[in-house]
Order: C-alpha cells, then structure tokens, then sequence
C-alpha cells in the first residue's frame, strides 16, 4: 500500500467523504511494507524509525503543515454532534466559536514545518490521522453504549458498559466521573469524541442547557471543569464522564490498525496505544 492508500482505507472505516483540516500526509511513501504508528511522534522518533527500517511513520495527533494551522477547522463538528442530540444551531455554533476563538492564535503561532521538514530530510514517509480514527472510536463508543446501556440507565451503568472495550479494561487509567454521581440518572447523553479535541465549557454548557444530561469527554482541562463545577455544581444533576485519552484514542486507531495488518502491512504500535 502507499500513503494515499492507507489514507483513503483510513476515510472509508471513518465513512468520510473529504480528509479532515488535521490529517494530512507529509511525505508520501510509495510501497509500505513496515509501518511505525503513534499517538504522538517527535524527531528522534523519526531518526529511530529510518534506523529500524520502517517505511513510514504514522502520527495520530497533527505534526505539522495544514494539519497544524488549520486544527480548528475540525472544531466544528462539536455542533454538529450537539445538534443531533437537540440543540439549537444557533447555539451550538456559538459554543463552536467561542471554542475556535482560543485556538487559531495558538494554531498560528505553531512551528508547522519542523517534524516534516525532518522527516525529509530522512527520506522516510510521513503523515498523520487524526479525525478519522477518532471518529471511528466516537461511532464505536456510542454504539457500544446504544447496544448495551439497560432500561433507564445510571451513570454507573454506562461506565460498565464502556469496560467492556478492551482498550479501557487493559488501559492504566480509570474512566472518571468528574461531575455528577454515578447514581444519578444518564438521561440524554452524547458522545463528544471525533472533533478535533475536548469541548471544554462551551460545548457542556450547551448541552446540559439544553436537555442533554450526561457528557462524555474523552479529556478535560482542569480550568475548564472549574467553570463547570461553578456553573452545574460538583454533584448535581449534570454528569461528566471522562474516558481517558489514549485508551480513548486506541479505539479508532486500532480498527485502523487491525485493516492495515490484514492487508499485508506489518504495523508495530507505540507512543501509547493500547494495542489489543
């Protein structure tokens, strides 16, 4: 296969049409016999992998190019997924933007050629996947829990029912429940995952102001689930269940993983994929 190949594989598994703002390939390769694929990848990884004899490298958070700069295009799909559980466009774009106003200047600051300038410079394929294989893990995510979840659920229910993917059993971190109880009701729910990273206190706030009752986050920053412990309170009716991120990440990129390996590809994972 080459790099357009495993691109395209990737867009079929995502049932996508176009390739998402942060997944881009950087240096195509033309025949992959061996690939190295990791959460995240630096430069001696890079340097490591020509060492070892890979082909390619394959990054699943953005490492560059258009992918970098043009990050928070992929925010959007937080309305999207707010609108089909409910929530007003209108509302759910202004929880977008104000999401999207705290990362174009982080975006356009970033040094957008470094890893693949390197990666040329070592003549060895470059890319990275991001949205995809996240959204193959939100799409799995909620239909596991669609599958599972028994008649008028509690939190604690659906935090069972997302034990049974392996990569949260045989993950080292736990899935948190930052706000709420375990007893409380799951009510409406929504899987945040697939768009670009966390929703943050936008996206919450708009959906536990509109029906929504659980969220699922697969991270959280710590300022950001301040305001919505001041805003929903610490234990109230409104949960926040955090699935934690690499075991969360693992999901997509190992049905990733597992299409390539059955088409001939030998792919070694690590950089904390929870390969099952």
């Amino acid at each position: 296969m080459d790099t357009q190949e495993i691109l395209a594989l990737a867009l079929s598994l995502a049932r996508q049409k176009e390739v998402p703002a942060d997944t881009e390939i950087h240096v195509p390769a033309r025949s992959v016999q061996k690939a190295l694929f990791g959460i995240d990848v630096d430069s001696g990884e890079l340097v490591l992998a020509k060492q070892l004899g890979y082909d390619l490298v394959i990054s699943h958070h953005p490492t560059g190019g258009s992918a970098v700069l043009e990050f928070p295009k992929v925010l959007a799909k937080h309305g999207d997924i707010l609108v089909r559980h409910g929530v007003p466009r209108a509302v759910a774009d202004a929880a977008v933007h104000e999401l999207q106003e705290g990362r174009w200047p982080e975006a356009h600051r970033e040094n957008y050629d470094r890893l693949p300038s390197i990666a040329r410079m070592l003549g060895i394929g470059f890319m990275c996947i991001h949205n995809p294989c996240d959204e193959i893990g939100r799409r799995v995510m909620d239909e596991t829990l669609r599958a599972h979840l028994p008649p008028t659920p509690r939190v604690r229910d659906a935090i069972d029912v997302l034990y049974g993917l392996p990569e949260f059993s045989e993950a080292e971190t736990r899935i948190e429940l930052r706000m709420g109880a375990l007893d409380n009701p799951l009510g409406s729910w929504a899987v945040h995952h697939g768009a670009g990273t966390n929703g943050g206190f936008p996206v919450a706030r708009a959906a536990y102001e509109h029906g929504i009752d659980t969220v699922f986050y697969i991270h959280i920053d710590a300022g950001q689930l301040r305001r919505l412990h001041e805003g929903f309170g610490l234990e109230g009716r409104k949960n926040l269940v955090v699935t934690g991120h690499v075991a969360s990440d693992s999901i997509g990129i190992n049905a990733l993983v597992r299409e390539l390996r059955s088409r001939g590809v030998r792919v070694d994972t690590y950089s904390g994929i929870v390969d099952v």
